[in-house]
């Protein structure tokens, strides 16, 4: 079971343990926050309480028009984070680009955050493939009209067991605001030049841990994990890994966010 509450502006799905070490996962562009929802009827829920938050523009949460780049979600989304969970030892698992988005907030909430869990976050100029294109339009409408297409075609030639996760985010993307959309895929083709998000990932002073499947992580990331030593868990499956294999995704996180909650 799960429900829903609002912080500030931003709207959060709650499942879990109430008071529990609190792990916040972050959804990727143009998804919400249902992308993580398989993994609330996961043994997750007896030892954290999850809080999946629509980012703005997403989801059940409005767009707001002074949200301009990665930067400003990812002060979003650290206020946000603040406000609920300000007292408690905190964990942040990202999917895709919303994992930039985490990586950022890190920053922002100190020492707080125990670790982070990336799943196919972003490291590469190759992993903007998609929200990298939107440079090429000049009205957020064409952007979007451009994802829909680029994801219903990938839906309709998926490989059998894959079609479904991208159905769901197709329809998530039809709901999403077209500004933000072309916002944030701008800022994603600006911030992965030089394979700064690498960067900016390695930086991170928390135990991380990149979770990855060869089907979807494109060969210049995997490269980038290899050649620069990062701490990374290969799994089987489509890019949706919470959507696809919600119970090995559960235990992958599990284990690595026990131990690190209860350190001293």
């Amino acid at each position: 079971m799960w429900r829903t509450e609002v912080v500030g502006d931003t709207v959060i799905r709650i499942a879990g343990t109430p008071f529990a070490p609190a792990l916040w996962l972050v959804h990727a562009l143009g998804e919400s926050s249902l992308s993580f929802v398989p993994l609330f009827s996961t043994r997750l829920s007896s030892a954290f309480e999850l809080l999946a938050p629509d980012l703005p523009g997403a989801g059940l949460t409005a767009a707001d028009p002074q949200l301009e780049d990665l930067d400003a979600a990812a002060e979003s989304l650290a206020r946000t984070i603040a406000e609920r969970t300000a007292s408690r030892p905190i964990g942040l698992v990202g999917h895709s680009l919303g994992a930039v988005i985490a990586a950022k907030a890190v920053r922002k909430l100190a020492a707080g955050v125990v670790g982070f869990f990336s799943i196919e976050g972003n490291l590469t100029e190759e992993d903007a493939y998609l929200s990298g294109e939107a440079v090429r339009f000049e009205a957020p409408e064409d952007f979007r009209d451009y994802l829909l297409r680029q994801v219903r075609t990938m839906a309709e030639t998926a490989v059998p067991g894959r079609g479904q996760a991208l159905w769901r985010y197709y329809a998530s993307v039809t709901f999403a605001a077209p500004e933000t959309l072309w916002r944030i895929g701008r800022s994603a083709k600006s911030a992965s030049a030089g394979d700064a998000l690498g960067e900016e990932y390695r930086a991170l002073t928390i135990p991380t841990l990149y979770y990855w499947s060869p089907d979807s992580t494109p060969v210049a990331t995997q490269e980038y994990l290899r050649r620069h030593g990062i701490r990374n868990v290969a799994f089987s499956g489509g890019h949706w890994a919470m959507v696809e294999r919600p119970h090995e995704t559960a235990e992958q996180i599990g284990t690595f966010f026990a131990p690190l909650f209860l350190a001293p």
